[in-house]
């Protein structure tokens, strides 16, 4: 990022994540005193760098059911039963996990039913490496922080001082 600009990063990080993404960038060069030229760029920039947006589901809505598997399994076929998964209807993302010892993949599965639900972890059970499933769904979103932790922005903020030097 741009050097003479580095002391706003963190604040426009700070401004993107508190508002989901949604705030202009005027009003962003508003905020902190910039050109609105300069806050675009360095927003772009920050984007690129720092942030990943994601989109979450509203299913719910229409009776889908949002669970979380998490599949122990064994016999070097990880990523085997990952594929797998992936080619189910109900399966919308899997992904390779560390961590805890004996969970190997996360998958995200929408079901429309409980009945539907205990079909699949049987049918996940019965894929060959598959050791165990555990399944877990939200209830309640108790809340939500939507900012970096004052640490993580100080490394942020060192990690840029350091390329600029190099």
């Amino acid at each position: 990022m741009s050097r003479s600009l580095a002391e706003h990063d963190a604040e426009i990080l700070q401004n993107l994540l508190a508002s989901r993404a949604e705030m202009a960038s005027r009003l962003l060069s508003e905020k902190l005193g910039l050109s609105r030229k300069a806050a675009e760029r360095t927003r772009k920039e920050a984007e690129d760098e720092y942030l990943a947006i994601k989109y979450s589901s509203t299913l719910e809505k229409y009776g889908l059911r949002q669970v979380e598997f998490l599949i122990s399994t064994g016999g070097g076929r990880t990523l085997a039963i990952g594929k797998e998964l992936l080619k189910r209807d109900q399966v919308a993302y899997v992904a390779r996990t560390i961590g805890q010892f004996n969970i190997d993949l996360r998958a995200e599965i929408f079901v429309q039913s409980g009945e539907e639900l205990m079909d699949l972890i049987e049918d996940v059970k019965a894929m060959a490496g598959v050791k165990d499933v555990v399944w877990s769904e939200v209830i309640e979103v108790v809340g939500r922080k939507n900012h970096i932790p004052t640490q993580t922005l100080a490394v942020l903020k060192k990690k840029e001082a350091i390329m600029a030097i190099r």
